[in-house]
C-alpha cells in the first residue's frame, strides 16, 4: 500500500512548497488535504511546523497549547518541528519597535519546550532553517514503517525495564514516563484496566486516543490492530 503524506491546503508560510519538492525529488507521494487539525500527517503521526515567530506567537496567545492538545488527542505520536533562531526573531521584534529583552526571550522559549516535551510526550526539534526542516519532514515520512537492523536492537533492548508492568503499558502505547505515572496514579494494572478513557485523561501526556488505546489493548479478547486517526477540525 503507497504511504501519502497529507499537507494542510491553509501551509502558507514557504514550508510546504519545499516538502512538496523534496518529496517529488524523492518520489514520495502526497496529497493537498482540506481542514486538518496539523500541517503534515501520514499514518497514525502528525507533525506540527512553526517559524520561530510563529512558534512565539501562538505561544503567547495560548494557542499552541490549544494545538498541542487537539494533537494529542488526535494522534497516536507526533512531532513539533520549529525552524529558525532566536536571534533572527528578536532582529525582526526590535526593527518592529518592540522592546524585547534576549533573556527572557530566551527563558521563554527553552522553557515552554521542556514543558511541551514533558506534558505531552511529543517529539520537539529545533532546526536551523526552513530548508532543514522541509528535508526532515520528508525524510519522517519516508522511513515511517522501517527499521534499520541496528535500530530494531536498541528498540528491543531499550523496550525492556525492570519493572514488568512498564513493558506491558509500553506495548500498549505509552512510553516509559506516562507508563509510570499511571502505574504512580493508579497503582496497578489491574487498577488501570478498570478506569474509564476520560479517568486515564487525567495522567499527564494521555491523551483521548492513547486512553481508548490503552484499554483496548488491556481489555480486548480479539487481536487489536493500529486504528487510523479519526480527523476533527482544531
Amino acid at each position: 500500500m503507497t504511504k501519502v503524506l497529507y499537507i494542510d491546503n491553509r501551509e502558507r508560510s514557504g514550508l510546504e512548497d519545499l516538502v512538496k519538492k523534496y518529496c517529488d525529488k524523492k518520489g514520495l507521494s502526497y496529497v493537498i488535504n482540506q481542514n486538518m487539525i496539523t500541517d503534515y500527517a501520514f499514518a497514525s503521526v502528525g507533525i506540527e511546523a512553526k517559524s520561530i515567530s510563529d512558534y512565539m506567537s501562538s505561544l503567547y496567545s495560548g494557542h499552541l497549547e490549544r494545538q498541542l492538545q487537539n494533537l494529542d488527542d488526535n494522534y497516536n505520536q507526533f512531532a513539533l518541528v520549529v525552524w529558525g533562531s532566536l536571534d533572527q526573531y528578536i532582529t525582526k521584534a526590535r526593527r518592529g519597535g518592540r522592546k524585547t529583552s534576549y533573556p527572557k526571550v530566551f527563558g521563554s522559549f527553552y522553557g515552554s519546550i521542556a514543558r511541551f516535551h514533558n506534558d505531552y510526550d511529543a517529539s520537539i526539534l529545533i532546526m536551523p532553517d526552513r530548508s532543514s526542516a522541509a528535508r526532515f519532514i520528508c525524510k519522517r515520512f519516508e522511513k515511517h514503517g522501517s527499521l534499520s537492523a541496528p535500530t530494531t536492537y536498541r528498540l528491543l533492548r531499550k523496550t525492556a525495564s525492570e519493572d514488568r508492568r512498564i513493558d506491558i503499558l509500553r506495548a500498549a502505547g505509552c512510553s516509559e514516563a506516562i507508563a509510570k505515572r499511571l502505574l504512580a496514579t493508579f497503582g496497578s494494572i489491574s487498577e488501570i484496566t478498570s478506569c474509564s478513557p476520560k479517568e486515564l485523561q487525567a495522567a499527564e501526556g494521555v491523551g483521548k486516543i492513547r486512553a481508548n488505546r490503552i484499554l483496548l489493548c488491556l481489555n480486548s479478547e480479539e487481536p487489536v490492530a493500529d486504528e487510523k486517526v479519526k480527523m476533527k477540525r482544531a
